[in-house]
């Protein structure tokens, strides 16, 4: 068994354009204090812009490169548009461009904040799932089992608490059946990172609050799951916890950190998950990937 996939996160069509300009002065001092350090957050002042152009030309170029690459299959790990309230040009604008993938190369949806709202209702779930699919769901490639998660539901499930317990029982008999089927890898998809320093760290915008990480956590360390991709931080980050992995891929979209925009090539064998992150310019110029062993 020898394949690659793709994983992306947070095109967020119509962030930048948000950022830019007079509406949000002040952007260069931006920081979130992190266990007191600076996460790393830069919004970078520029000139005020509208539309979508930046989302737009990096989105484009996620969808050449997948398609002189051809992997299996590409994850876009949440934030697929900006506007919480009407996200509709954007989704026009991104399925427009998701349009020009190869018939060949199937596109997994995660839900963002952006796209459920930080706290998802009844409402904005069901909007997700009449754009987007399932926000919870599971799907096999050559003997591994792939688990998509809706990570906001864990985030913030007060107005939606039935879905966070239907959520939880149906990661726990998705895996469950995952490893009694022999899966030889297991890998979770979601927004939010679970933690990003240690696995009982408190609460913050980043990750998922203690008390709904802890069971996830459990779970994913009783039936074998070896990575969790992620996005929502705009950055590149690994955390570890025993034989798991926490990967956090930086945007496609507009960066807020010191990684630039671009994806996450993962390489699957028998025995290894291999992946390394690509600047979205250095695939237009370096096809030939190098993922070290």
């Amino acid at each position: 068994m020898e394949f690659s996939f793709m994983q992306l996160a947070d095109p967020q069509l119509g962030m930048y354009s948000v950022l830019s300009g007079p509406v949000n002065p002040g952007a260069e001092e931006r920081r979130t204090i992190y266990w007191g350090k600076p996460n790393g957050l830069r919004v970078k002042p520029v000139n005020k812009t509208d539309g979508m152009e930046f989302e737009i030309e990096n989105y484009s170029k996620v969808i050449t490169a997948a398609n002189l690459l051809k992997p299996k299959f590409l994850v876009t790990c949440g934030d697929m548009t900006n506007n919480q309230d009407d996200p509709s040009k954007e989704y026009e604008e991104l399925m427009r461009c998701t349009g020009e993938l190869a018939n060949d190369i199937p596109m997994y949806w995660v839900p963002g904040n952006h796209d459920v709202r930080g706290t998802p209702t009844l409402e904005s779930l069901a909007r997700y799932r009449k754009m987007y699919g399932d926000d919870v769901y599971s799907f096999d490639y050559d003997s591994c089992h792939f688990l998509v998660m809706n990570s906001t539901v864990c985030k913030d499930p007060s107005m939606v608490p039935d879905e966070w317990e239907k959520q939880l029982e149906f990661v726990q008999n998705d895996l469950h059946e995952a490893r009694q089927q022999g899966s030889r890898h297991i890998i979770v998809f979601a927004h939010h990172p679970p933690f990003i320093i240690f696995v009982e760290e408190g609460n913050n915008w980043i990750v998922l609050p203690p008390e709904r990480r802890q069971p996830l956590i459990e779970l994913f360390l009783q039936y074998g799951v070896s990575h969790v991709f992620t996005g929502h931080w705009h950055r590149n980050h690994h955390a570890y916890y025993r034989d798991l992995e926490i990967v956090v891929t930086s945007a496609v979209g507009y960066p807020l950190g010191p990684d630039p925009s671009g994806l996450r090539i993962v390489q699957v064998t028998d025995n290894d998950i291999r992946h390394k992150f690509y600047a979205l310019d250095d695939l237009q110029n370096k096809i030939e990937l190098d993922i070290p062993g």
